[in-house]
C-alpha cells in the first residue's frame, strides 16, 4: 500500500496540470481530425494529451483507493476535485470522438 498513498499524494500535486495538458491536446487534435493528419503529425501534442489522460485517471483512481482526494487539488492551478474528473471525462470523449470521426471520414470515401 505504500507505493498507492505515495502515487496518491503525487496525484494531489501534479493532476491539475495533467487534467489541463490533456483537455488542451486532446481539443486540438478533436479539431484536427477532420483533415488527414494521422496521430504522427500531432507528435508531442498528442504523447502529452494521452500521457495526462492515462496518469491522470490513474492518479485519481490512486487517490479514491486509499481515500485521500483532498477538496483542491494541485498547486499551480488549484482546482476542485470534481473539475479534475471533468477535465479528465471530457479528454476522454475528445479521444473518442476523434476516433468515430477519423472512422466515419474514411468509411465515407
Amino acid at each position: 500500500m505504500e507505493i498507492i498513498n505515495i502515487l496518491a499524494m503525487v496525484g494531489t500535486i501534479i493532476n491539475d496540470i495533467l487534467a489541463l495538458l490533456s483537455a488542451l491536446g486532446s481539443f486540438i487534435m478533436l479539431l484536427g481530425s477532420f483533415g488527414k493528419a494521422s496521430w504522427r503529425k500531432y507528435g508531442q501534442i498528442a504523447d502529452w494529451s494521452i500521457l495526462g489522460l492515462v496518469l491522470g485517471w490513474g492518479l485519481q483512481i490512486c487517490m479514491a483507493i486509499t481515500k485521500t482526494t483532498p477538496e483542491q487539488i494541485g498547486m499551480i492551478f488549484r482546482m476542485p476535485t470534481l473539475m479534475v474528473y471533468a477535465l479528465l471525462s471530457i479528454s476522454l470523449l475528445m479521444v473518442i470522438g476523434r476516433m468515430i470521426i477519423r472512422r466515419m471520414l474514411r468509411s465515407g470515401k
